[in-house]
């Protein structure tokens, strides 16, 4: 068993997710959409489905709260698996990819999206510059985000067939920067916990915010960027694997 670094607090968050920010409910609606077109570009129909967001999952037409980490389904219990979001709050994704494939029946396909790569740029940048100009050491503040093709690899090395990973980019605007950070507390992983002990002071905070509107503003208005991942992956090899076990001899080897 290997040690995972616990960075998000799941039943801390499922107790944030029952007042959910708008801005939340907004980016749980924008994940769930890119996931059903890409889906409405299936030909196939898949009859047996577990649909999996941030507040509940849906599981052939009967609504669970599960555990995002220890999943309890059995094994090749669904055709199509498709994770809106509880990717970017879990601390141990190859793990939870890996019971999600355990999941699906030969021929299956798992689909997800959550926020990676490059979200929240603007606000890492005025950080940096802002510890830059008070010479203050940079810390790690924000919570973890997948790279695209780190996706990918993530896909194979659980077992996925033809994985494929891409990102989307999207641009919002908020009016202030504590309106921005109430969001991020909002979606269960805003700043991470600097053991440093160093407190956000007002004063930096409002540096911060005056760095934010001078560089990246609009019309009065603070530009977030959120890059949203989707990633798709098939149990094609495992119906492989079991047909050849089927109708070959056992005395012949697999390369």
């Amino acid at each position: 068993m290997h040690n995972v670094p616990t960075i998000f607090d799941n039943s801390l968050f499922k107790l944030k997710i029952k007042h959910l920010h708008h801005a939340v409910i907004q980016l749980q609606a924008l994940l769930n959409d890119i996931l059903w077109q890409r889906l409405g570009l299936f030909s196939r129909n898949f009859s047996l489905q577990v649909h999996h967001d941030f507040t509940k999952c849906l599981a052939i037409e009967s609504h669970i709260e599960i555990d995002p980490e220890a999943l309890p389904f059995k094994h090749h219990s669904f055709d199509l698996v498709v994770s809106a979001g509880p990717l970017m709050i879990t601390n141990d994704i190859p793990g939870v990819l890996k019971q999600w494939y355990a999941t699906l029946n030969p021929g299956g396909v798992f689909m997800a999206s959550f926020v990676g790569e490059d979200s929240l740029m603007e606000l890492k940048n005025c950080f940096l510059n802002v510890e830059e100009a008070l010479s203050l050491p940079h810390y790690l503040r924000f919570f973890p985000t997948v790279a695209t093709k780190d996706a990918g690899m993530l896909m194979q090395r659980v077992g996925f067939h033809l994985p494929t990973a891409d990102r989307t980019r999207h641009v919002f605007q908020v009016e202030s920067l504590s309106e921005l950070l109430s969001i991020l507390r909002a979606m269960g992983g805003s700043i991470l916990h600097n053991k440093s002990n160093t407190v956000l002071t007002k004063k930096f905070l409002k540096a911060v915010e005056e760095e934010y509107f001078k560089r990246y503003s609009s019309e009065g208005q603070l530009n977030v960027t959120i890059d949203i991942v989707c990633m798709t992956g098939w149990a094609i090899e495992r119906y492989a694997e079991e047909r050849i076990q089927q109708d070959t001899p056992k005395t012949i080897g697999f390369l």
